[in-house]
């Protein structure tokens, strides 16, 4: 484990922030996608360049609503955020050959990063965290099939891991209390080789090239619809 730098906030002070990302975008945008650095707090500050979860590891679990620990300790209760509003729909993990071998599977992809984050070059991105929206005119199955056509053809195809999670809940009525959308946790830093847990510039390193990914997510929505 890592040193500990400053604890967990309230899950509602991150969840806010989120929702805030989340309506922001659908109101911008019906299908758009918002991709936030993952950065661990300095010198016991979070960075106003950041609006996830303080790791890698934290932000995996939220989007699959399990507790555990992370380097910063025992995470928010995102159990009880299912509890109350049973959203996910679906889970997995995408990535290239050899992104499912041990030691870097489960969990372990994203400790390794947040343990590496501690040491080299504390201030980049220990991972990013993408919130794409989806159609409503969808059924479950094509929602997956969207999702995974897009991290394959943008992420795993140029070297990335994703672990995805689909969110929805409709009210039974017609109407939704959590429209469809995609949560993806994306490396930032080498998940494996001589270069391990070094930050990966030729990803998502500048807003460019996270702008870039979200209009390719716009694109692949929309050949979809």
């Amino acid at each position: 484990r890592g040193t500990t730098l400053m604890m967990h906030a309230p899950i509602s002070t991150h969840s806010a922030t989120l929702a805030a990302i989340s309506a922001s975008a659908a109101t911008t945008q019906q299908q758009s996608c918002d991709i936030s650095p993952i950065l661990h707090p300095q010198a016991g500050v979070h960075s106003d360049k950041t609006k996830t979860f303080w790791s890698a590891t934290a932000n995996a679990l939220y989007i699959v609503r399990e507790n555990g620990t992370d380097l910063f300790g025992q995470t928010p209760d995102f159990a009880a955020k299912l509890a109350a509003c049973p959203d996910l729909v679906d889970h997995g993990r995408r990535g290239p050959i050899g992104y499912d071998a041990d030691p870097i599977a489960g969990l372990d992809l994203w400790r390794r990063a947040d343990d590496a984050a501690t040491v080299d070059r504390p201030s980049a991105p220990v991972a990013f965290h993408a919130i794409g929206w989806l159609p409503t005119a969808m059924d479950e199955a094509g929602w997956r099939e969207l999702i995974l056509t897009f991290l394959d053809e943008q992420l795993v195809a140029n070297g990335m891991v994703a672990d995805w999670a689909l969110h929805a809940l409709d009210d039974g009525q017609g109407g939704w209390i959590k429209k469809p959308h995609m949560h993806a946790v994306i490396t930032g830093r080498f998940w494996r080789g001589p270069r391990l847990g070094q930050p990966q510039a030729a990803w998502l390193s500048t807003a460019k090239r996270r702008n870039a990914l979200g209009n390719a997510w716009v694109a692949t929505v929309g050949e979809a619809i």
